[in-house]
């Protein structure tokens, strides 16, 4: 390493320092698999230097398991008070401290390290900082005077914003939404045209192009709320081991204890790095839903994979979901973006157009529209709004989500300005989710009955009440329901799609949404929801 680089790499410990760490409460939860594990409540406090408004800090907890696997978590430190003059103090108390229990055994070390940013760069720390031991763990307190660091080197990363851009604008100059191939999953994984099917080739690809290409890198990147799938872990181990760089990111509470599972164990054995995005606080169910959300997988910078769906179909085969496949290195250099944001913890900066033919947009990127914050809630809205003739939205689930238009002009949320529309005389169609567009305990799956008197949730009563259409879908023999989409089409030519659900919580989230203005991509979502409304059971009243 060159003396400016290790001087620059010296620079996140200038700007921040590890003060104080602690452990709180011991409790005892259950995790996905129903077995009860041992959460211990904790954080880390920092004293920051005052450099700028938009400061970031953001710890990569390391935790070392018995069998040499190590466990590694991505959490933000926020603002909570001054420390003296010119510094501030900054900290966490959302760590998932599992240490007793796990595939790979018992915590051995708990280490950290983290990273400061601004616009402009982000700065990784130079040293590694202890946390804590399992003996810590069996005491229940933390010695207040090892807090003693060790070397680690890592890459500074300086986002390049103006890249992003230069790749959109060329998406929209040449109109490369020909290069976008809709995938619906329609309940059976045994179809030929199943997503699944696509993303084992896009692998096979990336692992051919390594033995033709063994001397260039070639990578998977692969940022999902959920993969815990057996046949997608074996394939990319045999990636890994064949010289794919594969690397992933899950929400923290499906890649730690929290989720018992195997494959990905698995994973993290053979050395792919599995990295966990905390947005909530472990163990405290009242914090919210909010987690890292998106589905999008990128292949060797040629394709992207993005979707509805998480990678559980072993689990949820029965459901009906859509993805899109993006083959444009344009399109996979917008998403590496997005990628690096969600690991790298910086803030993509991209002038848009809100009205060209495709726009993408991560929840936590900032994106200009005539020198105006424009997000992907406001995409939303604004979408609503321009509508003239109709409107068919089919989603998992929708609340308040609130945005500003970029048309009108006013704020308001999505229930309100779908009724709005529905007002001026546009034809508005919501298909929802049966069961979760229901509220209460949730009764045996063949009783009908006490289904259909479970009262509707707030936002679905009041489209009901305005005589909007509704339609609550199920399967026909089950109370269960099979919709998972999360999209819309406006005036059979406008699609917004990918990850993010209308609701509050996907503003707190990483998601994604695309908007493309396509008539050839509306047409197959339209005819989706068609097969919906045919294949299965619909209530409207």
């Amino acid at each position: 390493m060159s003396r400016a680089a290790d001087e620059q790499l010296q620079a996140a410990e200038k700007f921040a320092r590890p003060a104080y760490r602690w452990l709180g409460e011991r409790r005892l939860v259950k995790n996905l698999q129903g077995r009860e594990i041992t959460n211990v409540a904790g954080g880390i406090g920092f004293r920051v230097y005052n450099y700028g408004y938009e400061k970031r800090l953001r710890i990569r907890l390391l935790v070392e398991r018995q069998d040499g696997a190590s466990e590694c978590y991505l959490t933000d430190c926020y603002y909570c008070g001054e420390w003296e003059k010119d510094w501030e103090k900054w900290q966490t108390h959302r760590l998932p401290l599992f240490p007793f229990e796990s595939c790979h055994g018992p915590a051995v070390r708990i280490s950290f390290s983290y990273t400061v940013g601004d616009g402009a760069r982000i700065l990784p720390s130079a040293h590694g900082y202890h946390f804590a031991t399992l003996q810590d763990f069996h005491k229940g307190y933390l010695e207040v005077n090892r807090l003693e660091a060790r070397h680690v080197e890592e890459a500074i990363i300086f986002p390049d914003a103006g890249r992003l851009g230069t790749a959109l604008q060329k998406i929209n100059r040449e109109n490369q939404l020909a290069g976008i191939k809709p995938y619906f999953t329609r309940g059976n994984i045994q179809r030929w045209e199943h997503p699944v099917h696509e993303i084992h080739r896009c692998i096979d690809r990336v692992i051919e192009q390594t033995r033709k290409q063994p001397y260039r890198p070639h990578h998977i990147h692969l940022a999902m709320f959920d993969f815990d799938n057996e046949h997608i872990a074996n394939h990319l181990i045999y990636a890994y081991e064949n010289g794919v760089d594969v690397e992933c990111i899950g929400d923290w509470a499906q890649v730690s204890p929290m989720n018992d599972s195997e494959h990905i164990a698995r994973m993290r054995r053979v050395g792919i790095p599995v990295y966990g995005v905390v947005r909530n606080t472990p163990g405290v169910p009242a914090d919210g839903i909010a987690s890292m959300h998106t589905k999008f997988i990128v292949f060797d910078g040629e394709v992207v994979h993005s979707s509805s769906y998480n990678l559980h179909f072993h689990l949820w085969g029965g459901n009906w979901e859509n993805a899109l496949f993006c083959y444009s290195r344009d399109f996979a250099q917008l998403y590496e973006g997005i990628y690096g944001a969600i690991r790298d913890g910086h803030v993509p900066v991209v002038r848009i157009n809100p009205e060209e033919r495709y726009n993408l947009y991560y929840s936590f990127g900032t994106y200009l529209a005539r020198d105006e914050r424009f997000g992907p809630q406001d995409a939303i809205i604004t979408e609503i709004d321009r509508a003239r003739q109709s409107i068919l939205v089919c989603m998992f689930s929708l609340s308040y989500l609130r945005g500003k238009s970029m048309f009108t002009g006013r704020e308001t949320d999505v229930v309100s300005a779908l009724i709005a529309a529905r007002d001026r005389g546009v034809r508005v169609q919501i298909i929802l989710n049966g069961m979760i567009a229901r509220v209460g305990p949730i009764p045996e799956p063949w009783d009908w009955n006490k289904e259909l008197e479970r009262p509707l949730s707030d936002p679905v009563r009041q489209l009901r009440e305005a005589w909007m259409e509704v339609v609550c879908v199920y399967y026909p023999w089950s109370i269960y329901s099979p919709v998972h989409h999360k999209f819309a089409v406006f005036d059979e030519k406008v699609v917004i799609t990918e990850s993010y659900n209308w609701y509050e919580a996907s503003t707190q989230s990483d998601e994604v949404l695309s908007v493309l203005r396509d008539r050839r991509i509306a047409r197959e979502f339209m005819e989706e929801a068609a097969l919906i409304l045919r294949t299965f059971r619909c209530v409207t009243g």
